[in-house]
């Protein structure tokens, strides 16, 4: 604040203004300073300008070579990963396909397996059947021919007299057949 102050009062009083006089205000010390930068730092300012230049460009063309190549591998990249789609797609038809095929075939298989299985069945039920009727059979032919035989030897056994006319009806029979032959 007391700087402004001062720069004010000094206006007031008249002691701001420009001063004329070159050798006092070193203007020829600063056209010759500029002059020396000008000349002497103007190539090495150039050269420095023109090496950054050149550094731009080399790393925004290396921009430009790797922004290409980027968009080349991302072109690739696509077209691979087209033709994987389509692979798998054509994976995923031929996985459905055989499974398909594998059902029906399973299936197929899984039916002509019930039918011989249904067939033998009935055959072993059959064959079975008819041992137990041939079994039966022989059970009922054993029982009739022992029934029989147990009647007939009851009947002989309590009745000689029987037993003695059917031996000599059969010797007349047998005697009559030999005779008519013999005749």
């Amino acid at each position: 604040m007391n700087i402004l102050n001062e720069v004010f009062i000094e206006i007031s009083e008249g002691s701001f203004g420009i001063n004329t006089d070159i050798f006092e205000t070193n203007i020829i010390n600063l056209v010759i300073f500029v002059g020396a930068i000008f000349v002497f730092g103007s190539k090495s300012l150039s050269e420095t300008l023109s090496a950054r230049q050149q550094k731009v460009i080399s790393s925004i063309q290396e921009a430009e070579d790797r922004l290409r190549q980027a968009e080349v591998r991302l072109v690739e990249a696509q077209k691979q990963l087209d033709q994987i789609s389509m692979v798998e797609d054509s994976i995923k038809t031929e996985a459905q396909t055989a499974g398909t095929t594998l059902q029906t075939s399973i299936l197929t298989q899984g039916k002509e397996e019930i039918e011989r299985l249904t067939a033998n069945a009935k055959v072993t039920i059959s064959n079975t059947e008819v041992q137990v009727k041939r079994q039966i059979l022989q059970q009922i032919t054993a029982l009739t021919i022992q029934r029989v035989t147990t009647q007939f030897n009851d009947l002989l056994k309590g009745n000689f007299e029987m037993q003695t006319r059917i031996i000599d009806r059969g010797i007349n029979f047998v005697e009559m057949q030999v005779s008519s032959k013999g005749v």
